[in-house]
């Protein structure tokens, strides 16, 4: 059993730092942003070595700690990394990419995931370059390819862009039909 580096910090073992990372008990005040955020700045510290083999998935998640916040962590680093690299984020499944800073210089963190019920996984490693631009992100598109809108209007919203208020349908200026609530 490893034993706790400094006071406060979690109790991390050499062979997967991710699971006791997850498994390790949460503060009082704690978030899933922050979880994130201390997951990637593990990786980040890792010697480039030992950063090889870091996955996470609910099957191996031995405790009900791991089980329950892994779907929440997912997202949460899709929507991190998404953000980070400006493209949209696909809650559940893709790459990541991150860049934080390492013990020798700033670091890539890349990540393969699925957040699926029944298929949840992720696997990192870290890089000294990042992906190509047209591959950071999520790699699968938010919307399938037999579902986007062609053309090039982007979909509809449904809102005025003048009042920013839901449009009413035509449906109720149709002759012989009062308006909805007339009555």
């Amino acid at each position: 059993m490893a034993e706790s580096q400094e006071a406060g910090n979690p109790t991390v073992t050499a062979e997967n730092p991710l699971t006791d990372l997850l498994a390790a008990p949460l503060s009082p005040d704690w978030t899933i942003e922050g979880l994130a955020e201390r997951l990637l700045c593990t990786i980040a510290s890792r010697p480039r070595d030992e950063a090889t083999n870091l996955r996470l998935d609910a099957v191996t998640a031995a405790d009900r700690q791991s089980q329950r916040v892994l779907r929440p962590l997912l997202a949460c680093l899709a929507t991190k990394s998404a953000a980070e690299a400006g493209t949209p984020p696909n809650l559940y499944g893709g790459q990541l990419c991150f860049k934080r800073n390492g013990p020798d210089g700033p670091v890539w963190i890349l990540g393969e995931f699925e957040n699926k019920p029944g298929r949840v996984r992720i696997a990192f490693q870290r890089s000294s370059a990042p992906r190509d631009v047209s591959e950071q992100g999520t790699s699968a598109p938010s919307v399938s390819p037999a579902t986007a809108p062609q053309g090039g209007s982007p979909p509809s919203t449904g809102l005025s862009p003048k009042t920013g208020k839901r449009k009413r349908s035509k449906a109720h200026k149709q002759k012989g039909r009062p308006p909805k609530g007339a009555i």
